[in-house]
This record gives structure tokens, sequence and C-alpha cells, in this order.
């Protein structure tokens, strides 16, 4: 089942910012938790990912428990990216990393993950639905919260936009609404994990990939983008604060874990594993998980 993508930008070569590194680190966190009890022995994800960062990374901690990660990105560049990743991970002998826009056909892994992706293809139920036929026992969907208190006020800075501009955003999608999405979901199996995870202090306004929140939220507004000083045409480098990628990747240890990282995550505080009401009202992003080994056995089918 084919499901093209809409026009996306360029595949993001760095992680920029505090808060894509917490966002990272929240995802491994939440996956290193429940890892454990699957025993995942080959794992997919892409080919689509909505994260402002480097595609293609949200199966490192997989592989760093022994799985072999397939990870499809949409060109060569971008797989060039992830390899290189892997390879200063030590653990590119567990990685195969393809250039393709579909799920393969014909083929099965353990656990298949798709991460924010819904709002990116032109069908996301066709999209959803063929990443599910790739996935023996669990299919991994992340789409954005959309009841955070950052969406209210993203709701709120749009009418204050340079030029009025009203665009539909990640939130907005119809695949974030749990009234939609699980019951398409439960046609593809039961759903065993519901997790909202990015849960930081700071609200998630959406900004693009490549920025940070300062220099997105003062481009939106009028006026705002003089006080940028050219913050946002420089590209960014890695080695400096934040910017992380083939170089410098630290979320397994390593140059800039204890210079930057774990000061950080002592310093700035995060819902993750707060009681649920609390998470649900800074979660970034709601991940489940559906059970694709369970469908005979609970009645369910795929659409």
């Amino acid at each position: 089942m084919k499901a093209p993508t809409v026009s996306l930008p360029p595949p993001a070569r760095f992680d920029v910012g505090w808060g894509t590194a917490y966002e990272r680190w929240a995802v491994y966190r939440l996956l290193r938790r429940w890892l454990p009890r699957w025993e995942v022995g080959t794992a997919l994800e892409g080919p689509v990912d909505g994260m402002a960062g480097i595609p293609g990374l949200h199966l490192v901690p997989a592989a760093e428990m022994g799985a072999h990660v397939t990870v499809l990105v949409p060109t060569a560049q971008a797989a060039e990216t992830v390899r290189s990743v892997y390879r200063l991970l030590g653990l590119e002998d567990r990685l195969t990393v393809r250039a393709q826009s579909e799920f393969p056909v014909g083929e099965s892994f353990d656990l298949v993950l798709s991460y924010a992706a819904a709002p990116c293809v032109r069908s996301w139920e066709a999209y959803l639905g063929s990443g599910a036929a790739c996935a023996r026992r669990f299919f991994v969907v992340s789409v954005s919260h959309r009841s955070s208190y950052g969406v209210f006020l993203r709701k709120a800075l749009r009418l204050l936009e340079a030029g009025g501009e009203r665009g539909r955003e990640l939130f907005d999608h119809p695949s974030t609404d749990s009234r939609v999405l699980e019951p398409f979901l439960r046609r593809l199996g039961p759903i065993v994990e519901d997790a909202y995870v990015d849960c930081p202090w700071w609200p998630d306004l959406f900004v693009q990939t490549g920025e940070t929140l300062l220099s997105g939220t003062l481009g939106r507004l009028p006026f705002g983008r003089r006080f940028l000083h050219g913050a946002r045409v420089r590209p960014a480098r890695e080695g400096e604060p934040f910017v992380y990628g083939p170089g410098r990747f630290p979320f397994l240890g390593g140059p800039g874990w204890e210079e930057e990282v774990s000061p950080a995550l002592r310093r700035h505080p995060v819902f993750d594993e707060a009681c649920r009401p609390l998470a649900s009202v800074f979660a970034h992003h709601r991940v489940r998980v559906v059970a694709r080994d369970r469908i005979a056995s609970d009645g369910a089918a795929p659409k």
C-alpha cells in the first residue's frame, strides 16, 4: 500500500537546541523502559519522521540493547547522517539504512516505529496501515499531543503572527485526536501501551526544523525578526551547545553529556514520570503501542 508524502523540508543534519535534545532523551528513556520487556530482535523506523531534528534515530536504544535496526529515510544524505551517528556510537554493525520513501513490501520486523509521521503524508491511514503490515509484534505510533498547554498558547500566538498566518500545524491533524486515532489503531490490534512523553516545563510552540524555541517564536511575531540578529539564517554548527549530530551525539554518554545534557536535566523540571493527569498537561507527544501478534486472539483485523 503506497502513501506518498507531502512536500517536506530537507532532512535535518543536526539536532538543534535543548528542546530537541530533551525530546530525544525523553523518547530514549521511554523506549529503554519498554524494550527490555519485549525482547525485540529486529526493528524498523521511517520512512517519514516528523521530528524537528535528525530523522531515523529514534530506535538507537533498540540497537543499544542488541536488536538489528533498519532505518528508512528519504535521501542518501540523510542515510549517511544516520550511518555516521550509529558509527560514532559503536552500533553500525546493528544498522541497515536505506534511502526510500515507502515501507518495504514482504518484509517484517518485531517492532515498527512511526514518529509524528501522520500529518506529513497524503493518506495517514494508508501510511500507518502499511507500517503495521510490517510489524510482527509491536507497532509504535507517536503523534503530537493536542491537549497540552503549549497547544493552547500556540493557538493564541497564531492570532499575533506576522502577516496573520494561520497555517495548519501538527496538532490540527485528525491523527492527533484520540477519538479518530484510537478506533483506527484498534483495527490494527489491541492498544497495549499509551504514554505521554516529552513533558518538559516549557511549551511546545512547533518551531521549524533547525530553529530554537526563541528564534522560531520571535520570527513569527510582528517586529520579532529584528531581535534575532541573524540567528535564523546562520546554519547550526556542531560543537556549539546543544547542537548534536555525527560528530557529537551524547545520549549514550560521551562528549556533551557531562558538560551539557546531564546538567540541563538536573536544572529543568520535567514531568514525563509524573502522574498521568499532570504529564498530560505538559506532554508534547503521546505514544501508543499496538500488539500486532494479538490480532487473532482479540478478534481485531487490519483495515
